[in-house]
């Protein structure tokens, strides 16, 4: 779980790796231990689509616990920051929960 930060109370940032153009769109189970978590997206790195995709995923996973989403760092890159901000506080852990399902 190094991959997350917590920054305050209800803010966390997520280092990501992705990979885009994938055959599927999933989370990396084995990279929940890593530094970075390994996220395979459909869309290509073109236009911002697999950005735009990204965002998506992680709103669906965190449904109406989320206050806003952000992408702190990363735009044209594969290693890319992501700011969450929560409405309640949550553990790490529940994070890592909810990315699973």
């Amino acid at each position: 779980m190094s991959f997350i930060e917590k920054i305050e109370p209800k803010t966390y940032l997520l280092k990501l790796f992705i990979k885009a153009n994938s055959k599927k769109q999933q989370i990396d189970p084995k990279s929940f231990e890593d530094a970075y978590l390994i996220i395979h997206l459909r869309s290509k790195p073109i236009k911002n689509k697999a950005n735009r995709e990204l965002l998506s995923l992680i709103k669906k996973k965190f449904r109406n616990r989320l206050y806003s989403i952000e992408l702190s760092s990363g735009a044209k890159s594969s290693t890319k920051i992501i700011k969450l901000v929560l409405e309640k506080a949550i553990s790490k852990q529940k994070i890592v929960d909810l990315l699973s399902k």
